[in-house]
């Protein structure tokens, strides 16, 4: 278990980090993907309603329900890893 300091953990939860939303997967074959043009359609692996999963880097820290405000896409945040469990991953991630 690595220790924070009080000024690795203030240098940490200033960092500019990216979040991604992801709806949902669809397995293509190459041939498939090549194939596709304007208007075609991609069935994802999850149902209408389910929300969206939220990363940061390759790691899942929540889900959430995707709305839209002013229209934009945003999500409401449902389910989310706990604080200490997130700074913990992101200074083993070295992003300090």
């Amino acid at each position: 278990m690595v220790d924070i300091t009080e000024r690795d953990y203030d240098l940490l939860v200033d960092t500019e980090i990216v979040v991604d939303v992801i709806l949902g997967n669809a397995q293509l074959t190459i041939r498939d993907f090549l194939n596709l043009s304007e208007g075609d359609i991609i069935t994802l692996d999850k149902y209408a309603g389910s929300g969206g999963d939220i990363y940061v880097n390759t790691r899942i820290v929540g889900t959430g329900d995707i709305i839209v405000i002013d229209e934009k896409l945003a999500v409401r945040l449902q389910d989310a890893m706990d604080s200490d469990n997130v700074v913990r991953y992101f200074f083993e991630e070295q992003m300090i």
